[in-house]
């Protein structure tokens, strides 16, 4: 019998909630591809990994992000045991971890040493992970036992989970490419004849909402949430600190973001049009968030990102469609990709069936829809079999259900079920959408900040002085803008910029 052991399961619902919205996802997934069976074959790559019969299966702890019930988690666990050990001679042990929690919960399981498998990198970064030990390099293991999972990876997507050329994390099914645009009701869009293809810059964006404020003069056309201007930006800010790239370009010079173009260009507008009321006033001090704006009617719209289900997921919390203006094409970098994956502990016994079974969660569809979901009758209904849509079940939703479902933090969602209302492509749009991403020259590189920690932090206090009031209309750009630029000088930028560019230069000359 396999040893069991288990954390405290701390649940933070409200935050929880908070999380998925952010995220973009507010469904769940349990047993695979729509209509996919339970009976599909396993890869080769399984059944290499499957021991002899007589062996007793190798028990792979996982860690996940999320609350879980304790009755609902050992439900998961036997069914996916059943799958498991006949395939490849493993049996699971998983530990669910509520938000608040994990990132606390998962250094302290790292750090002690302790036997685990498999962990969601939620709220932990690689790089730190792999330089102190505490997560073991995939590469070899993935190429013996992980093949489907290599398969899959694409050479952008695996420069960016990789450290020295070592692969340290397989990314989740979820956006690795970001977008910025323009959201406005889709009913006072309509109402002015404006369509997306109308706006392709400000200038253009400025010209309908003057019309929307027309028609409506009590509200604002721009609103902020919790005082994030999403400004439409291309940039890769290398990881950390001062000093940016254009992810769209080929130029691989770092520049200062507040002394480019575009970034002047945004906060002209920006002082203009909150001197024409088209921003919400005293933006800066606002405190209630974008959703509640829009449902009191107070904005018709703002800047957003426009990753795959945010906006869907935005218009489902206020009850309202939204027409999107896109103002920029979808750019990957680094961030967006290694940010969310899977990581194998330094504690682990058994590294190659703990791969094994991480591949297995990768291509099968019923393993896929268990983490996802959960288990079929129990915490969702079928709703359309040939379709792969499912529902909670009567009296269920996701404040009450014992397994929560966070697609985007599981191995391998885009194999299983959506959720009904859900677009039925979803999955095909999210990977179109990944695939048509521009992908930044630095991806895959990785900014050391130690030797100028200093000045990142009296960077980032002058930052906190001016850069809200600029992005949102506040202050005239014309008398602080070259305040701002001063006082960054000061503090260090030069010399933050001066050390991402040498760093850089060295990671180009290496990865020709």
């Amino acid at each position: 019998m396999k040893q069991k052991r288990k954390l405290a399961l701390l649940s933070v619902l409200t935050l929880s909630t908070a999380l998925m919205s952010a995220c973009g996802n507010n469904g769940n997934n349990d047993n695979g591809n729509a209509g996919a069976s339970a009976s599909a074959a396993p890869s080769q790559s399984a059944k290499a990994s499957a021991g002899a019969s007589s062996e007793k299966p190798y028990t792979v702890d996982l860690m996940m992000v999320g609350d879980g019930k304790e009755e609902d988690i050992k439900a998961v666990e036997e069914a996916i045991d059943k799958i498991a050990e006949p395939l490849i001679n493993v049996d699971v042990n998983i530990t669910r971890v509520g938000f608040g929690s994990f990132q606390q919960q998962a250094n302290l399981a790292l750090s002690s040493g302790e036997k685990m498998d498999l962990f969601v990198t939620f709220a932990l970064d690689i790089n730190t992970l792999a330089n102190s030990g505490q997560i073991l390099p995939m590469t070899k293991l993935l190429e013996s036992h992980g093949q489907d999972i290599l398969k899959n990876l694409s050479e952008g997507d695996r420069r960016a989970v990789s450290i020295n050329n070592e692969i340290y994390t397989i990314p989740t099914a979820k956006e690795k490419a970001t977008n910025y645009g323009f959201i406005m009701r889709k009913d006072i869009a309509d109402e002015i004849g404006a369509k997306p293809e109308d706006v392709t810059n400000l200038d253009q964006l400025e010209t309908i909402m003057a019309k929307a404020k027309e028609k409506h003069p009590d509200m604002y056309p721009i609103g902020l949430d919790f005082t994030n201007v999403y400004r439409p930006n291309t940039e890769d800010n290398l990881g950390t600190g001062a000093g940016i790239i254009d992810a769209m370009g080929e130029s691989t010079k770092v520049v200062n973001m507040v002394e480019t173009d575009s970034y002047k260009d945004f906060i002209d507008h920006m002082y203009k049009w909150s001197k024409n009321g088209l921003v919400m006033p005293d933006a800066p001090n606002n405190s209630e968030s974008r959703v509640s704006l829009l449902k009191a009617g107070k904005v018709m719209g703002g800047f957003s990102g426009l990753n795959p289900g945010n906006v869907d997921d935005i218009a489902k919390q206020v009850g309202q469609a939204f027409t999107v203006f896109p103002l920029t094409k979808p750019f990957s970098v680094t961030g967006h990709v290694s940010g969310m994956g899977w990581s194998l502990a330094s504690g682990s016994e058994n590294p190659e069936k703990a791969i094994a079974f991480l591949n297995l969660a990768h291509t099968n569809p019923d393993i896929s829809n268990l983490l996802v979901y959960g288990v079929k009758d129990r915490n969702y209904v079928m709703v359309d079999e040939a379709k792969g849509v499912i529902d909670y079940p009567q009296g269920v939703d996701a404040s009450n259900t014992g397994w929560m479902s966070l697609p985007w933090a599981t191995p391998n969602a885009a194999i299983g079920y959506i959720w009904k209302g859900e677009p039925e492509d979803k999955w095909t749009y999210l990977e179109e959408y990944n695939k048509s991403a521009h992908q930044s020259p630095a991806k895959g590189f990785r900014f050391d900040p130690e030797s100028v920690a200093n000045e990142i932090t009296m960077v980032s206090n002058v930052d906190a002085k001016y850069a809200l009031a600029l992005e949102t209309g506040t202050l005239d750009p014309a008398k602080t803008l070259p305040k701002y630029m001063d006082e960054l000088k000061k503090a260090g930028v030069d010399k933050i910029i001066a050390e991402k560019q040498k760093q850089f230069d060295a990671w180009l000359a290496a990865n020709k």
